[in-house]
């Protein structure tokens, strides 16, 4: 997965290309592209990383409040778990939310950089979409409908289901404090708060991204932002000129 945002090579240099190809305007609009691909990948790879760091790490706290949770005296810290889990999940999607945004925008620099060269020099683009997912199509975080059988749909599910076993132990283990408390007080609608909790934040994310709002507003936006230019008109040649020539002269005699 790490891998995924990290590979691809820099763009190549302006400088590469023959002797009177581009323009000095041309070449500097390309370098300017480069450097915002350049951050863009940098950005990819960032937030991918926090993505995995704070997933392990809410991991790590959700299993010690279980263990909590089965010695006297600390039984109450696994009320906690049923709240914690959601809440991680909400947070590593706000972080995958920056990752979306960081490759769509390298995708349109590469598109555009490609059209202001004449080829498609930089394909990371469509390898990427090639080898993890489609990015148009229907996607639940890395659960991509347009690739279900993929590294990325599996390595989602297997999340899930790691954060299903958590927050139904911490489940349980609430039902049974509150049971023994014989549900005084506020207690009584722990377990019912953590169901709210629970189911709003899970139909608020799956709406979310299969709605992608956001994501459509950016694709407008780096459309207009990054559209192809229409290309100049070639310069007449010296065969032409003289064609021309000829005829006004013929036409005058």
């Amino acid at each position: 997965m790490r891998a995924s945002f990290e590979f691809g090579a820099p763009p190549p240099r302006a400088a590469t290309l023959p002797a009177g190809e581009l323009s000095d305007a041309d070449r500097v609009e390309i370098a300017i592209l480069r450097d915002q691909l350049g951050r863009m990948r940098g950005m990819l790879y960032k937030f991918t990383s926090e993505f995995f760091r704070t997933i392990h790490l809410w991991a790590i706290v959700s299993l010690a409040l279980l263990v909590a949770g089965t010695v006297e005296g600390w039984r109450a810290a696994a009320i906690l778990v049923p709240f914690v889990v959601p809440f991680a999940f909400l947070e590593t999607a706000y972080l995958f939310y920056y990752t979306v945004y960081a490759r769509r925008h390298a995708e349109r620099l590469e598109q555009a950089i490609n059209a202001r060269l004449g080829h498609d020099v930089l394909a990371a683009h469509r390898t990427e979409a090639a080898y993890f997912y489609p990015p148009d199509r229907p996607k639940i975080a890395f659960l991509s409908f347009g690739n279900p059988l993929g590294m990325g749909s599996a390595m989602t599910i297997g999340y899930m289901l790691g954060a299903a076993l958590l927050w139904a132990a911490g489940l349980a283990l609430t039902i049974d404090v509150v049971a023994d408390e014989q549900a005084a007080g506020l207690l009584g609608l722990v377990v019912p708060a953590q169901l709210l909790w629970t189911g709003a934040i899970a139909a608020w994310l799956v709406g979310y991204s299969l709605f992608r709002r956001d994501e459509d507003r950016l694709l407008r936006v780096l459309a207009a932002s990054y559209a192809a230019r229409p290309p100049a008109p070639p310069p007449p040649s010296t065969l032409d000129a003289v064609d021309r020539a000829s005829i006004a002269d013929r036409g005058g005699a």
